[in-house]
């Protein structure tokens, strides 16, 4: 029996000399590992602009305000087509038509009931195009064709697939010399890659919209620099390591 008990001492001794085994997030390996991110950003000049407009009216009834409405929108649009934007570069955003009731008066009497007193009707055009350089038309000629409501302007790429693509391969490289620049001031060199992930889904796209103050409301041309748009896309190399010797 003692002689049994020795013998498993001595195997449990040796059995703790091993490879040392390291834990990279839920995974166990017998490997050394190093483990880099890297971010690459590319800047591109937009290919496309999308702009909000939208013409709210108000009257006691519901058919006047419609009816101002589709005068308005109907004069929007075609200021829109006047300056080239086509019936396909449009959609129609949200139309609704609402209520607007009476506020109580102060102090509200016990039997006080609010009434409708008049309606509402908001309608919205969403503009969609690759003409970028007419951005600074349709911000200054949408309010004098009857648009009340302008906003949403944002400046972007129609397919982001080739910047993508060139800020993964900017982020892959440089993830690759900073392994590099790691390995050799730790002393070991790198093997084979163990693992390559892509963080965010193939790229972020950010606009960088620049607008100029406005000379005047009235004014035909509003000033616009469509800046540049960024897009930014990170990397993570898993590396295996060994010794230089």
């Amino acid at each position: 029996m003692k002689k049994y008990l020795a013998l498993l001492f001595v195997f449990i001794l040796l059995a703790g000399c091993g490879p040392q085994r390291i834990t990279t997030g839920t995974a166990t390996t017998d490997l050394p590992l190093l483990t880099v991110d890297a971010e690459g950003q590319v800047e591109v000049n937009p290919d496309q602009l999308q702009l909000r407009l939208a013409v709210v009216t108000e009257a006691q009834e519901a058919g006047m305000a419609l009816e101002q409405n589709n005068l308005r929108m109907t004069a929007v649009m075609q200021m829109l087509q006047g300056i080239g934007i086509s019936a396909d570069e449009l959609a129609t955003g949200q139309f609704r038509i609402t209520p607007q009731w009476s506020r109580p008066p102060r102090p509200t009497p016990a039997n006080w009931q609010r009434e409708i007193i008049g309606y509402r009707v908001d309608n919205e055009l969403l503009v969609t195009t690759g003409q970028v350089e007419l951005a600074g038309k349709l911000l200054g000629l949408a309010q004098q064709a009857g648009a009340n409501q302008i906003g949403g302007l944002q400046f972007g790429l129609a397919d982001p697939t080739a910047a993508q693509q060139e800020a993964i391969r900017i982020a892959t490289q440089k993830a690759m010399r900073k392994a590099q620049a790691m390995a050799e001031a730790a002393g070991v060199k790198l093997a084979t890659v163990q693992s390559m992930r892509l963080n965010g889904g193939g790229g972020s796209m950010q606009p960088r919209l620049m607008l100029a103050e406005a000379r005047s409301a009235s004014a035909d041309t509003v000033p616009v620099a469509s800046g540049k748009v960024e897009i930014a896309a990170t990397v993570s190399l898993t590396y295996r390591i060994e010794p230089t010797n």
